[in-house]
C-alpha cells in the first residue's frame, strides 16, 4: 500500500469512526440509555472492526515500503557490478554479461511490487511505473561489451547512470518513506570538523582536499 492510499484510508477511517460516534450520541440521547441501541450494544465490537482494518493497513503500508527497500538494495547491487564494468581497464564479454543481466533481473523484479500505471481498455500495457529503470537498461545495453566500447565512453555510461539514479534514489525514498536523521552530521558540523583535524594532524590526510581532487576527476 503507497503512502497517499495509506493516507486516504485513513482519512476515510477516520470519517466513519467520527460519524459512528456521532450516530451513538443521536440514538443515546434518542433512547436515553447506553446499551438500548445497537451502537450501545455492539460498541467493542465495531471497535475492534476498526482497530482490526487500521492494523490492516498499516501492515500492508509496512510490507510495501520493506519490498521497496529490498528490491533498491538489489538495483543497487547490479548498478555496483556494472560500475566494475565500466571501470575496468580491459573487461571481459563475461563481466558485462554477468552485470547487465543482474539489472535487468532488477527492473523486471520492479513488476512483482507495482503494476504499470495507466492501464485502460484502450492501452492494457500502461506505462512502466519508474522509467528511470528502463532508462538505465537502455544505457547499459549502449555500453555491450560486442559494442567494443572505449573506457571513455564506458565512463560517459557510467555517469549518466549515476545522474539517473539520483531521480530514481528521490522516487524511492518516498515511496519507502525515508525520513531524515534525528541527530545528523552535514556537511558543515562541529563533528566533522573535529574527525577531520585528527586526520590532518595524526594522518596527514587533508580530507577537505581529497573531496575537491575526487570531483574535479
Amino acid at each position: 500500500m503507497t503512502n497517499a492510499r495509506l493516507k486516504r484510508r485513513l482519512v476515510a477511517s477516520g470519517v466513519v469512526i467520527f460519524f459512528t460516534i456521532a450516530l451513538s450520541f443521536v440514538e443515546y440521547y434518542e433512547y436515553g440509555k447506553i446499551g438500548s441501541n445497537f451502537l450501545g450494544s455492539n460498541g467493542s465490537l465495531i471497535a475492534l472492526l476498526f482497530a482490526s482494518y487500521i492494523a490492516y493497513i498499516f501492515q500492508q503500508r509496512s510490507k510495501l515500503a520493506d519490498d521497496v527497500r529490498k528490491w533498491w538494495f538489489e538495483i543497487v547491487n547490479a548498478k555496483s557490478e556494472f560500475f566494475i564494468y565500466c571501470d575496468k581497464s580491459k573487461p571481459t564479454e563475461d563481466d558485462y554479461l554477468k552485470s547487465f543481466y543482474k539489472l535487468s533481473a532488477a527492473m523486471d523484479n520492479l513488476r512483482v511490487i507495482y503494476c504499470n500505471v495507466h492501464r485502460n481498455q484502450n492501452d492494457g500495457k500502461g506505462y512502466y511505473p519508474f522509467e528511470q529503470v528502463r532508462d538505465i537498461i537502455d544505457l547499459a545495453q549502449s555500453a555491450s561489451h560486442n559494442k567494443l566500447p572505449s573506457f571513455e565512453e564506458r565512463q560517459r555510461i557510467k555517469h549518466a547512470i549515476i545522474l539517473i539514479f539520483g531521480s530514481l534514489r528521490h522516487a524511492i525514498q518516498s515511496e519507502a518513506t525515508s525520513l531524515t536523521p534525528d541527530k545528523p552530521v552535514l556537511f558543515e558540523s562541529s563533528e566533522r570538523d573535529e574527525y577531520i583535524r585528527k586526520m590532518k594532524s595524526l594522518f596527514a590526510v587533508d580530507l577537505k582536499t581529497i573531496r575537491l581532487t575526487n570531483k574535479g576527476s
